[in-house]
């Protein structure tokens, strides 16, 4: 049998000339930090009520300051003195009569630790009877 010869056909495309390619689109970046979704669950998995402002940064202060929900409700038993000049006690500068509303963060702790408070019970949300303080935004600079 004879051997068939295969023969190679004429490509019937064009040959082009390659294009440059267009540049591609580059994506906005999305914001690296947490969104305010995000801190705001953040806040209910811990208890911590969210800000009546809404506003990211002070989430994020109750984030950082914050330990639970429930505060401490105090009453001064004496006043700060010469010695707490430099205290976070020095906030509480009402009568001694006045019940206060401390969040549970380090700052309430510092006060307890003073001994001069009379811790009355711990609530998650303050009355309107009680005066209410946050920690500081400048807490970690000033005491």
């Amino acid at each position: 049998m004879p051997e068939e010869t295969k023969k190679k056909k004429a490509s019937t495309k064009k040959s082009t000339t390659k294009k440059a390619a267009a540049p591609k689109k580059v994506a906005k970046k999305k914001p690296s930090g947490p969104t305010k979704a995000a801190m705001a669950s953040a806040l209910k998995d811990k208890g911590i009520p969210l800000p009546k402002s809404g506003e990211m940064s002070d989430m994020e202060h109750r984030l950082r300051h914050w330990k639970s929900g429930m505060g401490y409700m105090v009453r001064v038993h004496r006043n700060a003195g010469k010695k707490y000049a430099n205290h976070p006690l020095r906030l509480l500068d009402k009568p001694r009569k006045t019940l206060y509303w401390l969040p549970d963060s380090e700052m309430t702790h510092k006060i307890l630790a003073t001994r001069r408070v009379v811790v009355v019970g711990r609530i998650s949300e303050p009355s309107n009877n009680m005066v209410v303080i946050d920690v500081p935004s400048d807490y970690d600079t000033r005491f």
